[in-house]
């Protein structure tokens, strides 16, 4: 069940940011060092930092870009990421910017905006790369076993600031697995905000 103070209680946030026909990712090798891992942009809010200040910063620092950040026209809410399920919270939301989705509780919660960006982000010296993502791109990292040379070989872009591994295969964090999530669920929101024109 979603409470508003959820709200009060963003530690991290994020963004999807939305460069031409893509969305861009930050992509690095996982804890285990064994699998890259495909996760949002962003960060820890520090403190007497808003979350918008928070967004600002994180995406400069880790994508060298400023973007437009987007009101979501769907807000929704899980209590944590691995819940199956997930809410439409839209009309608890007054934010003007509203979030793509929000997880967590009344101690601790993180929110995921969408962005778009007229720059070509580009990874930060803390950034391995920023992978670029179409929507079957985010189907077929999140339903195959894919390593990153095949992403490539088949027209992916990828803008690499660290030695990565092309060999290993990617693996879809909880932000990339909510986004097929929505396609899955024949949410049009991510095929709109792809082609936003």
């Amino acid at each position: 069940m979603f409470e508003l103070n959820v709200l009060s209680a963003l530690r991290t946030v994020g963004s999807f940011i939305l460069y031409k026909d893509t969305i861009a990712f930050a992509i690095g090798p996982d804890n285990t060092g064994e699998k890259l891992s495909i996760i949002r942009i962003g960060g820890h809010v520090e403190e007497n930092e808003t979350y918008l200040q928070t967004l600002e910063r994180e995406i400069k620092e880790e994508a060298s870009i400023e973007v437009k950040l987007l009101s979501s026209p769907n807000t929704f809410y899980k209590r944590n990421w691995n819940d199956s399920d997930y809410s439409e919270i839209s009309d608890y939301i007054d934010l003007e910017i509203k979030p793509l989705i929000i997880t967590g509780t009344k101690i601790h919660s993180t929110a995921v905006f969408l962005s778009c960006a007229k720059e070509e982000p580009k990874p930060s010296s803390e950034t391995y790369g920023i992978i670029f993502l179409k929507e079957n791109d985010i189907k077929r990292i999140c339903t195959e076993k894919l390593c990153l040379k095949n992403f490539l070989d088949s027209g992916g872009k990828l803008i690499k600031q660290k030695e990565i591994d092309y060999d290993m295969e990617m693996y879809a964090g909880v932000h990339l697995q909510f986004l097929n999530r929505l396609i899955e669920d024949k949410n049009d929101l991510v095929n709109k905000f792809i082609n936003i024109k």
